[in-house]
């Protein structure tokens, strides 16, 4: 049995006990026969990882991966099951693959008729929650978190098959991918199914990251800069968790729904803020983009109805692939399965009335900042202090608020399930591209979701969204949606 290693990067609190669930959904019959047969081969031959075990305690962050030196006969490598289904998917989720522009809201059951005014096309719209993606598509006995089975498989995998449709679940440990490594193990396994092999696998049993000198190295002003991801001094996330505990205690109930944000108008925002937003000496180096104008609606969104006036953290999500010398090289990245994440954050005072643009302006600039390579090394060494000291992310100071909002859109840009498809599907589509959305969930079961976002896919209808709030905020964003669907006076 091989002992390996995890690498600090991928044990800060909470990614050890979080189970991330990805749903990829194909308007096509994919080959059950081929899929499970790829993945025991990419496995097997190429990426034996795959196949260890977490062993240790998830909730204090104390894991690692035991991996036989030989794969048994009878050795489970992988959790797979199957669902076959005679009818088409829309008898499900017709929201999903076909949703319809032309109605308003819906966030019940297929066999429910939404219930609000018709909204004009082109607007936002507000559908299932991922909560409910997860009750259709994910097997009832998963484990939801890592502590909930640790010696389990690293990867499950559930195959759901439509006579138009399939969609492919997916569960696997944050400490072994984030989900732009999500993607490079489903690509790799695709390939697989090809005929191509995989590159070999990066950051097998080392840690592959930069920012590895000593932490004492590293001046305080930046390793405990104000607004960022910091080593926090005793006592003081206390401070900061107490702060939160009167909004929980008074709205402790939440809703979510997916927001699916048609192109046409997350275009149309850009075109409309990015002038005032770009105005000044920056200028001409500040390139705003559709994610920017989605992660500022976000952010209005979330502090819908407030008419307080804090400081807040906003934070996103970096992934360093292709982006510091270390997996600088395709064939690199390609390999790199785990996480590779640093986080920027515009730390700024928060009015109802900020416009869009100056909100995309801030998150932009906190992006380009967080990608010197500096402050990337300086982050990295922060995440391994914090993993040695026991301290958990929290990009927040005392008595302010915050909101994390991830970006999954880029991890998908190339993902092609066509030759997973069946033979006769294959045929019958000949040149026809497959239509692919990708939906997550992620977290803690028992954490609040109102201060993370997530930009899951985009497809031909537009960009998809999980979302959530307390109550209270949910129904007046759910309100002002049904008036003003394009966002006009946001």
């Amino acid at each position: 049995m091989d002992v390996l290693p995890i690498a600090p990067t991928d044990l800060f609190t909470p990614v050890p006990n979080i189970r991330t669930r990805t749903f990829f959904i194909v308007d096509d019959r994919l080959d059950q026969d081929a899929l499970r047969n790829g993945l025991d081969t990419l496995i097997r031959d190429h990426w034996r990882k795959l196949g260890a075990r977490l062993v240790g305690l998830p909730k204090k962050g104390k894991l690692v991966y035991h991996l036989p030196k030989e794969f048994a006969p009878d050795y489970e490598l992988f959790r797979w099951s199957v669902e076959k289904n005679d009818h088409s998917i829309d008898k499900v989720a017709s929201s999903l693959l076909k949703p319809d522009l032309s109605s308003a809201n819906d966030t019940n059951s297929e066999s429910e008729k939404p219930s609000q005014k018709k909204q004009e096309n082109g607007g936002v719209r507000m559908m299932p929650s991922t909560d409910r993606v997860d009750s259709w598509f994910r097997p009832k006995d998963w484990p939801l978190e890592v502590k909930d089975d640790v010696g389990a498989p690293l990867l499950f995998v559930h195959l759901t098959l439509f006579t138009d449709a399939s969609v492919l679940t997916l569960s696997t440990p944050h400490v072994l991918c984030d989900q732009l490594g999500t993607a490079v193990l489903v690509k790799a396994w695709i390939g697989v199914v090809d005929g191509k092999a995989p590159p070999p696998m990066v950051g097998f049993d080392e840690d592959v990251l930069p920012g590895k000198k000593p932490f004492k190295e590293y001046p305080k002003s930046k390793t405990r800069e104000k607004g960022k991801m910091k080593i926090k001094r005793k006592g003081e996330r206390f401070v900061i968790v107490l702060s939160f505990i009167p909004e929980l205690v008074m709205h402790p109930k939440e809703e979510a729904a997916m927001l699916l944000f048609p192109a046409a108008l997350v275009d149309a925002i850009r075109e409309r803020h990015s002038k005032s937003a770009t105005t000044g000496e920056k200028a001409e180096t500040i390139k705003l983009t559709n994610a920017d104008f989605l992660t500022a609606v976000l952010t209005k969104l979330s502090r819908f109805g407030k008419t307080s006036k804090p400081m807040l953290a906003l934070s996103q999500t970096i992934n360093l692939r292709g982006r510091i010398p270390e997996l600088a090289e395709e064939s690199k990245w390609r390999g790199f399965l785990h996480n590779s994440l640093v986080y920027a954050t515009a730390h700024f005072r928060y009015y109802p009335a900020i416009p869009l643009g100056d909100i995309a302006r801030l998150n932009r600039e906190a992006i380009t900042g967080a990608l010197e390579k500096d402050e990337v090394d300086v982050r990295l060494a922060v995440t391994r202090e914090m993993v040695r000291r026991k301290q958990g992310i929290l990009i927040c100071e005392p008595f302010e608020k915050l909101l994390s909002i991830s970006n999954w859109t880029p991890a998908w840009r190339g993902l092609d399930f066509t030759p997973a498809l069946m033979v006769s599907a294959k045929e019958a589509r000949g040149e026809k591209p497959l239509k692919l959305m990708v939906i997550g969930r992620g977290g803690e079961a028992s954490g609040p979701g109102r201060y993370l976002a997530r930009i899951m896919c985009k497809t031909e209808e537009g960009y998809w969204c999980d979302f959530r709030a307390a109550t209270k905020v949910f129904e007046k964003v759910k309100e002002y949606l049904a008036q003003d669907p394009m966002l006009e006076n946001l």
